[in-house]
């Protein structure tokens, strides 16, 4: 039989647990935010170079094959090894539990 008192110790251990759920969800949120602008960063870079290329290959005289071969040994930092790469393997994914 329940006594009085255990409804309260469970709502507060239910209360307890959602708090460390939100937590961890606003931590993750940060997470998230950081590697929306790392890739945001990357894009940009993609896209400079991708316009920096069509100039060379438009350009009079230059021809695409020198162009581009400019272009790509200047090369480019991607994701790096603690950026997506581990969100993609489910490494940094939300654990489901229930109290």
């Amino acid at each position: 039989m329940k006594t009085a008192g255990e409804p309260d110790l469970n709502l507060g251990q239910t209360l307890e647990w959602l708090r460390r759920e939100l937590s961890e969800m606003q931590i993750q949120d940060r997470q998230l935010l950081l590697t929306l602008k790392h890739l945001h960063g990357v894009l940009e870079e993609l896209r400079t170079q991708s316009t920096q290329w069509e100039d060379g290959r438009s350009s009079e005289g230059t021809s695409p094959i020198r162009a581009r071969a400019g272009s790509e040994s200047r090369g480019f930092q991607t994701v790096g090894s603690g950026g997506l790469a581990p969100l993609l393997k489910g490494e940094e994914s939300r654990r489901s539990s229930v109290p």
